[in-house]
């Protein structure tokens, strides 16, 4: 007999929303990324948001591709996020295990 997959954590659209830059950049770990394309790939309201998103992101970068941020600013921003990602993850478990 073989053990129950673990159920994956689900997101409502608010915190897919919430995180689709980061989703866009790539910047989230692996599950956090399945997570929310799971999420993506069953609500199409959430999907059109990031698709209106990648679009943005698209005619910035277009326009801006040119100007890049030091390397500094870049390492220091990359900490805070991850440092933020992890104190969700954090919430995330301990509200998982109160209830």
């Amino acid at each position: 007999m073989t053990a129950p997959e673990p159920e994956k954590p689900k997101l409502d659209c608010r915190e897919v929303l919430e995180e689709v830059y980061l989703y866009l950049d790539e910047e989230c770990s692996d599950v956090r990324r399945t997570v929310i394309r799971d999420h993506l790939e069953e609500c199409s309201p959430c999907l059109s948001e990031y698709g209106i998103e990648q679009e943005v992101r698209t005619i910035v970068h277009r326009c801006c591709s040119k100007e890049t941020a030091p390397d500094e600013v870049k390492e220091r921003l990359r900490r805070k996020l991850s440092a933020i990602e992890q104190v969700g993850e954090l919430f995330g478990e301990v509200a998982e295990r109160d209830r």
